[in-house]
């Protein structure tokens, strides 16, 4: 719902933001400054939401999804 930023719900923290949002109806998502890819798995993102995240995983152009296979903390 909220995309780039939580503005639009004005919800804080963001972690409770992007919770608000998936609960109403939106899928985690991943944000890389530039644009909003949408992730294949929508069980593990929970944990990390509103953190800064690494995720390898292979974007697929034609769904406009992202195949999540793994997902850590930024930094770890």
């Amino acid at each position: 719902m909220c995309g780039k930023d939580h503005s639009m719900m004005n919800v804080k923290p963001d972690s409770k933001c992007v919770t608000e949002c998936v609960k109403a109806g939106a899928k985690y998502a991943l944000y890389d400054g530039k644009s909003v890819y949408i992730l294949s798995d929508q069980k593990e993102p929970k944990k990390f939401a509103g953190q800064k995240v690494k995720i390898t995983g292979t974007y697929n152009e034609a769904t406009k999804i992202l195949q999540v296979d793994s997902m850590v903390a930024a930094g770890k």
